[in-house]
């Protein structure tokens, strides 16, 4: 349990609002169950998630820099996010082409997948039609449910580092 010590409590009620929308546990939307890949490959959420946490990475759009250099950082930290059991899924919205030339680009070597007409970035509070879904990093439970969630993304601000400190792969055994 979390406990602020504020004089305003209207103060530390907001903080404690931002803490839970910022990093949802819990929630009630899921991930689909079997959804397939830019290159027709089927996935199985259930079996995906079978012995692996499994992590979406949302892509703002597929010429944002911000983003490409975000898949570029979690491919360099591939290894150690393998000690927690780790694996991704990268959520694009626009045409197949224009994200197989980010996946390409980025030589991410996990799923890409394409989010057409917002279906799964609206699940989850990320669209922000017409063109673009809310950048953000989600973990989830064996059942499709949001575990843990950062949102946002900027150059001064990487998701790899918030999900290694949540998940402190270092010091699993």
């Amino acid at each position: 349990m979390i406990v602020f010590c504020f004089r305003n409590i209207n103060l530390s009620l907001l903080i404690l609002l931002t803490l839970l929308t910022n990093n949802l546990i819990g929630s009630e939307n899921t991930f689909p169950k079997n959804i397939s890949d830019i290159n027709g490959e089927k996935i199985s959420f259930p079996l995906l998630s079978k012995n692996k946490t499994v992590c979406l990475i949302t892509i703002k759009s597929v010429s944002c820099p911000v983003c490409i250099e975000q898949l570029k950082r979690f491919k360099k930290k591939i290894l150690e996010f393998q000690k927690c059991n780790l694996t991704f899924l990268v959520l694009a919205y626009g045409s197949i082409s224009s994200i197989k030339n980010l996946a390409n680009k980025t030589k991410f070597p996990f799923p890409f997948i394409q989010d057409e007409n917002f279906i799964i970035s609206k699940t989850f509070g990320l669209d922000n039609a017409p063109f673009e879904i809310i950048p953000s990093v989600i973990l989830f439970n064996g059942d499709g449910t949001v575990k843990w969630k950062q949102t946002g993304r900027s150059y001064q601000f990487f998701s790899d580092q918030a999900i290694e400190d949540y998940l402190d792969c270092e010091n699993w055994i």
